[in-house]
């Protein structure tokens, strides 16, 4: 038993995750064998805590949640916080990646609230960057931006191999938290350095994981170079690896710079398998869908865009997820605004998710708002509204060096200026 625990371990670390999981499984199934004592229990919560993050590296996140509730309840009957900090901090991925934004930031408030009681330094770490994941993932990015802040320079001061993995995926995570704020240029800051030190340093899954934080950084200031050397390192690593947890959000990054390139059937089919890939293993994010529409309009299928469009603002608010609300209402605008019939309706979903946008600082949002908005009152003749609009959207634009879609804006608002001096 002890020999398949080293054994997993040591899989885990190369990132053999399938090769962790058998022999987690069989040092699991070993245990079995064994008198219930103490002794036995302890080990089941840690052969299940370790069998878990190797089943989450597979997109088995059903199990892991199985897995987790047996190794809670076996925490609480022996009395044991600790163990039982480290089991909610499991949870609350768990958790948060399958669309429970509440249990996740219950999860994680429990593990930390036990870990500061213990002065258990690294369950506190762990903590504190699910509690980032679970800020993010309700679209209240200042605070897990503030939270991951604190955790990275917390982890900056610890030397040990186990920090330096937490540091590169609370900065990847950060990285991707400053873009959706567009905070950039601290953001290329902590996405650099996170890469940096997991490809020199990371273990296990780490790498994968840094990779597809940090390429959202890239993507949504439309530095799509960057993005893809990122999103093609990271997908290596995932496929290699046989890593389902990942994946969805590389191959999405991949297929939506892909399309804004103008490469519209590789980045289709890439947002088709983020939007299957995340079906079937039960980590549905509302991005995925947004994106998928904006390809499926740029190629022309307009039902399918709206059909999408609309399947995503449904999932984020399912999921009570307000920054993917914002992105869903902001495709909902553009999908309409193509559509000559619907201006009122592109307009109304403009002006809802800037309103979202504006609440909760995402500024690269707010900036593509007001594009749409500019572009939609220039096309109904509605000038002072236009120049106004696109004179925003290309300050903003400027101010966050995303250049990407500041030429298109300026040469509108030039047009607007010269009808409506």
């Amino acid at each position: 038993m002890t020999y398949c625990q080293q054994a997993g371990a040591r899989a885990y670390d190369r990132a053999a995750f399938r090769e962790a999981m058998a022999a987690f499984g069989q040092a699991l199934q070993a245990l079995e064998h064994l008198p219930e004592t103490g002794d036995t229990r302890v080990l089941a919560i840690d052969i299940r805590l370790a069998l878990g993050d190797a089943l989450t590296q597979l997109g088995e996140h059903g199990q892991r949640l199985a897995l987790l509730g047996k190794a809670e309840a076996l925490a609480r009957a022996l009395d044991d916080r600790a163990r039982l900090g480290w089991v909610l901090a499991s949870m609350a991925l768990a958790l948060r990646i399958t669309g429970d934004p509440d249990g996740a930031m219950a999860a994680s408030r429990q593990a930390l609230d036990l870990a500061v009681a213990l002065g258990d330094r690294a369950l506190q770490e762990q903590a504190s960057e699910y509690l980032g994941h679970a800020y993010y993932a309700i679209g209240d990015f200042g605070r897990a931006a503030e939270i991951l802040r604190c955790h990275v320079e917390a982890a900056d001061r610890q030397s040990s191999a186990p920090s330096i993995d937490v540091r590169s995926r609370s900065q990847a995570m950060l990285a991707r938290t400053l873009g959706a704020l567009g905070a950039f240029a601290e953001g290329r800051r902590h996405a650099e350095e996170a890469l940096r030190l997991a490809t020199l340093e990371g273990r296990g899954a780490t790498p994968i994981i840094v990779h597809a934080f940090s390429s959202r950084l890239y993507l949504d200031q439309g530095d799509l170079e960057h993005t893809i050397q990122v999103c093609d390192q990271g997908l290596a690593l995932s496929r290699a690896s046989g890593n389902r947890n990942m994946l969805p959000l590389i191959v999405a990054d991949l297929g939506y710079a892909s399309a804004l390139q103008g490469r519209l059937a590789e980045g289709c089919a890439l947002l088709e398998e983020a939007v299957s890939e995340s079906i079937s293993t039960g980590a549905r994010r509302a991005v995925y869908w947004a994106w998928l529409s904006e390809g499926c309009r740029l190629v022309g299928r307009g039902e399918e865009a709206w059909q999408h469009a609309r399947q995503a603002l449904d999932l984020a608010r399912q999921q009570k997820d307000r920054g993917e609300e914002a992105l869903a209402l902001h495709q909902l605008g553009v999908v309409h605004a193509h559509a000559t019939p619907h201006v009122r309706q592109a307009e109304a979903h403009y002006q809802q998710a800037l309103v979202l946008a504006d609440e909760l600082g995402m500024r690269p949002l707010q900036a593509h708002c007001h594009r749409g908005l500019g572009m939609l009152y220039a096309e109904t003749g509605q000038w002072e509204q236009a120049r106004a609009a696109l004179a925003t959207a290309v300050n903003l634009y400027r101010t966050m060096e995303m250049t990407l879609w500041l030429p298109e804006t300026e040469a509108a608002l030039a047009q607007v200026q010269v009808i409506a001096p």
